[in-house]
């Protein structure tokens, strides 16, 4: 970890700080170094002369004082940052209380890869036309420190990187004040350098190591937890602080930091050596047993095939492409490097890398795009092709279809309506257009719902309307306005259009929810079949999980699209102006109108308010206030508070019930299709049979470990129900049909609110959907769910992705309405943003309060954070040639053959359709006895294939010590294609 510090103070004293000790006296096999371009040419090398850093720190290089000169005439001049470089505690005590050497030497040279990476960073800033220009130098003066021991002193080997406030561009030039700002954005990229560098050397001298995939952290195998718990006092002090007081986020673990640090206290170099060891015991013996077991291993660690260093760079790629269409290229080797600690360092990825923009897979952005600073952004020829494929299907889109309705049926529609101005003028350009994909772009709460039922009701006889969202939740709450059938988009897509015909509207909610693929799918079905695509949604609001913002690029590209901009859902002005300030990017306003603004030290504090003013209320104005926060984490706190009040005020049952839930692990796809993101503990759950493995959809598998396939390949460990055991290969498995889940617990008595968190269609279940338990007996609960008041028995061993629900996120809660809302507001949060902010205050009828750490920051935050999604087509800048009108005219002749093809291609469907509805007819007539029939045959078949792979199963374990599952089929490569972008259909 690389923890950046702005250097404060008299030169003098810093320059004591590091070269003579604070807490400890230095001992000699302490070193000190100077580094970076800079130091060569100032003719520096070797340890650090104290007075030299003194005068370097003043910004005095030979003859020139660097600084601004105040009113006073003295020289105002910052000395520098401190980027600390941490070891791993296990690398700490295998150091400093084994003293293995070599350990000691790899921490060094990683050191040495992350200061070289940050220096590419370095930057000076000038005036140019008036304008304030950063120009890269990519030339530093480092002083570096390593010191031993903590505050507590526990064993802590660890470089203070000392960055000197000075660049050029070239030796010989004068010295510049340094630009930082980019050597902060990258200093996690850095510290994944360091780690991957460290870890690969100390496998290289004969060291195991265990890491996280996700984090990027590791420890060396064989260190007892035991022991490296006894030297993190340190450590255990910030984050029990941070736990306590509910802290997150970087800033706040800083703030932890400053309040749990104590006193300085000075002891002896030698005397803290002999300190370790007798606080190490006997554990002593194990690790010199570590050591003797890494010098007989030494050397047999090799450096990466080109295929294992060109695997670490892809998963980088196409990891953070998942969720955003431009990333930072720092980035991208980080995400590459902390999946494959110990396996790769940044020299064997980045040629990868570089190779993937040489051959323009990879293309440079250079303009802004989402609100990250993008210092070197990058996005992918695929990302901006399917970009571009939006264009094309809004151009084929164009004049495709017959209306909705006549104009007659929608003048008898109109008569007596309860529909505004703007809702009639939406209605009448919707039904009447013979654009087959078109937009409705309205504010939150602008009665959407109620003009897609008039529309239902206005539309030609045989014309169905079906409700899709990205969530279930959201495709519920349409259908059930509207009086319509309703799906979730990955449903319906996996369908694949399945008995959709041009007689079809295709009504999607909450479209700003939508990602690039999904978006793709959905025209690409409209356009295979003639359905009628209407996309409603708003782009203030909180956006999509996956890569894209469609819905606004395609506002901008061309779509066809009505605005509602009068909100009806608030029934009160100050809540109308206060949402009206919100979407207008006048946040102060909108605080100022709502109920109250609260204020808390911490976010313990804040749950704390959260639950005291909501246990104030009436019961039936409970019911009618919903709880949203940003994050999981602070949703399980405000439970776990409410039913804590609940309990005293004996809402609930006396007796609880500990229950076992699964609560989702979070993996992206890419993730999913790897082992090593398995963790032991965590349990499976399969959308599809499978035969060869013997494995049954919907049964619960646990992880007990990772192992390795007769080809080497790592392969996941799982165990049945029955305790049998099956090696699987998450590669021969498609993604979609992976559900990957964490074991957790939750006390539950009877009277407690529950949400069910994962679509269950034999429960009839959707995600989000919330009742009340009104009777628990042991594992089986009986629930009221809201919609509609059923009642329900729900054996909870057997179905348990539920939580308890009293708090919702702010993501689950889109597309809903209530009287009255609290919303927390925890600044640190990373999930604090316009989109969210307004999201939340949207869904209330009447009145919203906050709760928040600091109003004038959460206002700053607000506006400087959109939570708005990257672009591929807005960062290469490339907005205009993408639209429409552009690539018509330059595509016209293409253009119109895509659209003949297309009627073809409808025509072939309905042809299809046609003759398997005769053969149907045709075929003579079945009896009930012949339909049981075949019903048991297909129960029989699927059977015979379940049994039958366990017994091959069973076969394979009795004749070799695995089970092998089988090796996924390869595919054949395929020839880099030019930069261009597709005169043909979208890139499948």
């Amino acid at each position: 970890m690389i923890q950046p510090q702005r250097l404060y103070g008299k030169p003098a004293n810093i320059a004591r700080y590091y070269t003579v000790g604070d807490y400890y006296t230095k001992g000699g096999d302490e070193p000190s170094e100077w580094g970076g371009k800079l130091a060569a040419d100032l003719g520096l090398s070797g340890p650090v002369d104290p007075k030299m850093f003194r005068e370097l720190l003043a910004g005095k290089v030979g003859d020139q004082q660097l600084g601004r000169y105040r009113a006073d005439g003295t020289i105002q001049h910052h000395p520098g940052w401190d980027f600390a470089v941490n070891a791993p505690k296990s690398v700490s005590i295998m150091a400093l209380v084994a003293g293995d050497e070599r350990v000691l030497a790899a921490h060094e040279q990683a050191v040495t890869a992350a200061i070289g990476y940050l220096e590419e960073q370095a930057q000076l800033r000038r005036r140019e036309e008036g304008k304030i220009v950063h120009e890269t130098t990519g030339r530093i003066l480092v002083a570096r420190f390593t010191e031993h021991g903590s505050r507590e002193l526990d064993p802590h080997l660890h470089t203070h990187v000392v960055v000197l406030n000075m660049t050029n561009r070239q030796d010989g030039d004068p010295m510049a004040s340094l630009e930082s700002r980019v050597m902060y954005g990258e200093q996690r990229v850095a510290g994944q350098i360091y780690r991957n560098a460290l870890a690969f050397a100390l496998r290289e001298a004969g060291h195991q190591i265990d890491f996280d995939p996700r984090t990027g952290l590791f420890e060396i195998r064989g260190v007892p937890q035991s022991l490296i718990e006894k030297f993190s006092q340190r450590a255990e002090e910030i984050e029990e602080h941070a736990r306590e007081h509910g802290l997150v986020g970087q800033k706040a673990q800083r703030a932890s930091f400053y309040a749990t640090r104590k006193a300085k206290v000075k002891i002896g170099h030698d005397e803290l050596f002999a300190q370790w060891h007798q606080r190490t015991g006997a554990l002593l013996d194990v690790l010199e047993k570590i050591v003797a077991a890494g010098r007989e291993r030494e050397g047999e660690h090799l450096s990466p095939t080109d295929r294992e260093a060109s695997r670490a760079a892809l998963f980088g790629l196409r990891q953070l492409e998942t969720t955003e269409a431009v990333n930072n290229l720092g980035d991208i080797l980080r995400t590459g490097l902390a999946a494959h600690v110990g396996e790769v360092r940044l020299e064997d990825v980045r040629p990868r890398i570089e190779n993937h923009e040489a051959i323009r897979k990879l293309l440079p952005t250079h303009e802004q795009t989402g609100d990250k600073i993008l210092t070197r952004g990058r996005t992918s020829r695929k990302s901006w092709r399917l970009e571009l494929a939006l264009t094309q299907h809004i151009a084929l889109g164009l004049g495709d279809a017959r209306p909705i309705a006549s104009s007659d049926r929608v003048l008898r529609a109109l008569k007596d309506t309860i529909l505004n101005q703007e809702q009639q003028r939406a209605l009448v350009e919707t039904a009447l257009t013979r654009d087959r994909i078109t937009g409705i772009h309205g504010v939150a709460g602008s009665g959407k719902s109620t003009l897609v039922k008039i529309l239902g009701e206005a539309a030609e006889p045989g014309t169905t309307l079906i409700a899709l969202a990205p969530t279930s939740s959201a495709a519920a709450e349409l259908g059930t306005k509207a009086n319509i059938a309703s799906h979730t988009v990955a449903s319906f897509v996996a369908r694949g259009g399945q008995g959709i015909t041009d007689s079809h509207v295709l009504v999607l909610d909450e479209a700003g929810q939508l990602g690039n693929r999904q978006a793709r799918r959905l025209l690409e079905i409209s356009r295979a079949t003639g359905a009628r695509l209407l996309l409603l949604g708003d782009e203030k609001q909180t956006g999509a999980i996956e890569q894209g913002k469609p819905f606004w690029l395609m506002r901008r590209l061309g779509l066809p699209t009505v605005e509602l901009t009068e909100a009806v859902r608030q029934e009160t002005r100050t809540i109308k102006s206060a949402v009206t300030a919100a979407r207008a990017g006048n946040f102060a306003v909108a605080l100022g109108k709502l109920d109250s603004v609260n204020t808390a030290g911490d976010n313990e504090e804040m749950a704390t308010q959260v639950v005291n003013a909501w246990v104030r209320l009436k019961a039936e104005t409970r019911t009618g206030t919903n709880i949203l926060v940003l994050d999981n984490a602070t949703r399980l706190i405000v439970n776990s508070k409410i039913r804590e009040a609940l309990r005293n005020e004996s809402a609930l049952a006396a007796e609880d019930s500990r229950l076992s839930i699964l609560a989702p692990a979070g993996l992206t796809d890419i993730e999913k299709h790897m082992a090593r993101f398995y963790g032991a503990g965590q349990v499976v759950r399969f959308d599809r049979d499978i035969a060869s493995l013997g494995v049954a959809r919907s049964a619960d598998y646990r992880v007990v470990g990772l192992g390795r396939d007769g080809n080497g390949r790592q392969v996941v460990r799982l165990v049945d129900e029955q305790g049998r055991t099956i090696k699987w290969d998450p590669q021969t498995t498609k993604a979609r049909h992976i559900n990957v889940f964490n074991p957790e617990e939750r006390e539950l008595a009877q009277g407690d609110r529950i949400q069910w968190r994962l679509v269950n269609r034999d429960l009839d279940l959707r995600n989000a959907e919330r009742g009340t338990v009104e009777k628990l007996d042991g594992d089986m609960a009986t629930i009221r769910w809201d919609r509609g008041g059923r009642v329900q028995q729900v054996n909870l061993s057997e179905h348990r992705t539920w939580d308890h629900g009293y708090a919702e996120t702010v993501y689950s809660s889109q597309s809903k309405t209530y009287p009255r809302v609290f919303v927390l507001a925890p600044v640190e949060s990373p999930l604090v943003n316009a989109q969210n902010f307004y999201t939340a205050i949207t869904r209330a009828m009447y009145g919203v309060r906050l709760w928040t750490n600091d109003v004038k920051e959460l206002i700053a935050k607000l506006e400087r954070q959109s939570g708005e999604k990257t672009s591929s087509a807005e960062g290469l800048g490339r907005m205009k040639q993408n639209q429409v009108v552009a690539l018509g005219a330059r595509h016209e002749g293409r253009l119109a053959t895509l659209k003949t093809e297309q009627e073809q291609m409808r025509t072939q469907r309905r042809d299809r359709a046609l003759e398997g509805y005769l053969n149907r007819r045709d075929a003579p007539p079945r009896g009930t006895a012949e339909h049981l029939a075949e019903g048991a045959r297909s129960i029989a078949q699927v059977l015979d294939r379940f049994l039958g792979g366990i017994l091959d199963h069973a076969r394979a374990q009795r004749d070799a010590p695995h089970i092998e599952a089988p090796a996924p089929v390869a595919e054949q490569p395929r020839s880099p294609q030019p930069h261009s972008e597709p005169a043909h259909g979208p890139e499948r």
